[in-house]
């Protein structure tokens, strides 16, 4: 971060440096012993004519475009954050800290009264421009000239008002784009000036930088939720995600990601997204737009503030005699030595499983911390795996950790290793820990509220530096590991109740995903029962039985405490024994007078009245006219529901 040539401190450095700065402005001759960076910033003033005599910086905002200014900035509210957390002497001792647009207007300042007011008779305050070419060698002027960082010292500035002053600034730049959105500026008397200035303004601007990150990371999770959404309102389609660049982040299906992973397709979904964003997202919803291969897509903006962050694209099934990407299998990722799982093996359509997988695909792009949520049984280490196979670690190995399973007193040997006669029945060598099998891969901490006190500390140093301290030793380890960690438990609540750290809780929950209880999404229990059904005929070699319309009707109605792991035993045991197995486990919780079934396409029907009516009829006709639908409507509704009217009506 720091530049390579010494920074002049001190009178007879600045004395000299006055001297040089003499030359250059009466023969035009740059000095050699200027450092690079100011010498070049010189040149540059002498070509726009800027006057070393200038008094003042220009002030281009009045208060109300100053408001507005910083109303609009995105990034500004995450600096006040990094600065609030920070013990970081940023400002005070002589020092302001200050905030710079792109365009090198600032927007915020606070610090030492003194040097706040002295600044203040050379304009360096909010509303002012200080740009390069307005004002000449600077801090912030020269950071955004080159876009890097800059430490500007005494009369290294161009102007001479400005040689009592020293400034060390940094841009800041969007993670998506790479772009300077802004300056960070450490700035004070010339006498203060210290090479660790510019450190301060550096670890400033990578905490907002990392803040940024993770804003992009929900937005990519709020994109791909959105997705999601979509999908379900038009199953017959499918759909992609694009961030606010155009760039495809996401799709339901392989297939559609690769066929329009192109530019082609990004530069029209960058149209389409910068007309949005012109109008302040004061436009129509859909906006059409060809995918440059003969089809078109609907892009659907996805807005935050007025601010579009993202499209979804819907793209129209193909047509007729064309197979539907959905129809198509998808194939499965088979990583050795990794994970047995990927997010193929997450059955089921249902707008809460959708939703979840969504977020979970968005964050398989990134290599944040990842927090999923849920009851027992609900698929956990399905996620978590998939989240790994799908990301960029997928070669790197998966350890999963059982936190409940192991004695508390072993927890920290088990996760961070210990050295040798570190305790009672340590192995001389040492051991090491599953944090550093996990190196360059993934590790899952499973029932992660189970973690000790202590534990917990320790798995917070982990998250906050990339360390880990072995049981007896005083000596840290670096670890290159993602953490995905799972609970069944309502963690903020333990947080609240002084059960688990805050700290560690929300370094956890950088993208939190709640996984739905299979009885919230009662659509998806016949695909599952049947997916179930065949994996288990195959391990035993047998044949899949068939179940009745009521038998899947009675599986929808179950209310499922165990989950997806209670309907695939539950599966395996009618392989095993035969379908008669279901009676015993599904007879109680099936009645006449249950509670009604939600299903979207048909609203609430019970369903004692659906089964009765086609166990009862010969003829789908005359089920529909018990009733009271049409014939079509019944197949629509029987079909919503996963029922199979062919295997007990002759006519169906």
């Amino acid at each position: 971060m720091h530049t390579v040539e010494p920074l002049p401190l001190g009178k007879t450095a600045q004395r000299a440096l006055e001297r040089q700065w003499a030359t250059a402005l009466s023969r035009g001759v740059l000095p050699s012993g200027v450092r690079g960076v100011v010498r070049e910033s010189w040149e540059r003033a002498l070509r726009t004519d800027v006057s070393p005599a200038l008094p003042k910086a220009p002030v281009v905002w009045d208060d109300d475009r100053l408001a507005a200014a910083q109303e609009q900035c995105e990034w500004l509210p995450f600096a006040r954050r990094a600065v609030a957390a920070s013990s970081a002497p940023y400002s005070g001792g002589g020092h302001i800290l200050t905030l710079f647009d792109a365009a090198g207007r600032m927007i915020w300042s606070e610090g030492d009264p003194h040097a706040l007011a002295g600044l203040a008779d050379i304009n360096f305050r909010p509303g002012a421009l200080w740009a390069e070419d307005a004002v000449g060698t600077n801090g912030p002027g020269t950071a955004l000239a080159t876009g890097g960082p800059v430490h500007i010292v005494g009369a290294e500035h161009f102007c001479e008002r400005w040689h009592a002053w020293h400034c060390a600034a940094m841009p800041v730049r969007d993670p998506l784009t790479g772009e300077v959105c802004g300056v960070v500026d450490i700035s004070g008397f010339r006498e203060a000036a210290h090479p660790h200035t510019l450190t301060l303004t550096a670890t400033l601007v990578v905490a907002i930088e990392q803040m940024l990150r993770a804003r992009e990371a929900e937005r990519r999770t709020l994109v791909m939720r959105r997705m999601a959404e979509l999908a379900g309102r038009w199953p017959g389609d499918t759909a992609l995600a694009v961030d606010r660049t155009g760039t495809v982040i996401g799709a339901l299906h392989e297939e559609l990601l690769a066929r329009y992973r192109g530019a082609t397709a990004s530069s029209t979904v960058r149209e389409a997204l910068a007309e949005t964003m012109r109008a302040g997202g004061n436009v129509r919803d859909e906006v059409t737009v060809p995918l440059g291969d003969g089809h078109s897509a609907t892009v659907y903006p996805v807005m935050v503030n007025s601010v579009a962050i993202g499209a979804c694209l819907v793209v129209p099934r193909p047509a007729a005699g064309r197979p539907p990407v959905a129809a198509r299998p998808v194939s499965r990722r088979t990583i050795p030595g990794a994970t047995r799982y990927t997010f193929a093996d997450l059955a089921g359509r249902s707008a809460a499983l959708r939703n979840a997988l969504g977020v979970a695909e968005a964050a398989a792009e990134t290599e944040l911390p990842v927090l999923l949520e849920g009851e027992s049984g609900t698929g956990k280490e399905v996620f978590a795996q998939g989240i790994h196979a799908a990301g960029v670690r997928a070669s790197g190995p998966f350890v999963a950790v059982n936190c409940a399973a192991m004695p508390h007193e072993l927890v920290e040997s088990e996760l961070f290793g210990y050295v040798g006669g570190a305790f009672t029945g340590a192995r001389r060598e040492g051991q090491s820990g599953k944090f550093e099998a996990a190196q360059g891969g993934t590790i899952f901490l499973d029932e992660v509220a189970d973690l000790p006190p202590a534990a917990q500390a320790a798995l917070l140093r982990v998250l906050q530096e990339g360390e880990i301290t072995p049981v007896g030793s005083a000596h840290s380890r670096p670890v290159d590991v993602r953490v995905i960690a799972a609970t069944n438990r309502d963690l903020a609540a333990a947080v609240t109740a002084g059960r688990f750290r805050a700290d560690v809780y929300y370094r956890l929950n950088v993208i939190g995903i709640s996984l739905p209880p299979l009885r919230e999404r009662p659509e998806d229990v016949p695909e599952l029962a049947m997916r179930f059904l065949d994996e288990a005929a195959a391990d035993m070699g047998r044949v899949a039985p068939t179940l009745t319309t009521e038998m899947v009707v009675m599986l929808r109605a179950q209310r499922w405490p165990g989950n997806v792991r209670e309907l695939k035993n539950l599966m395996r045991r009618v392989v095993a024994l035969g379908v008669g197995a279901l009676s015993s486990p599904l007879a109680p919780a099936y009645r006449e007078d249950a509670a009604p079934v939600v299903d979207e396409s048909q609203g609430t029907r019970g369903r004692a009245a659906l089964i009765a009516a086609v166990r009862e009829s010969r003829t789908m006709d005359e089920a529909a006219k018990r009733l009271g639908v049409t014939r079509s409507t019944l197949y629509r509704r029987m079909a919503a529901a996963g029922l199979r009217p062919e295997r007990t009506l002759g006519d169906a």
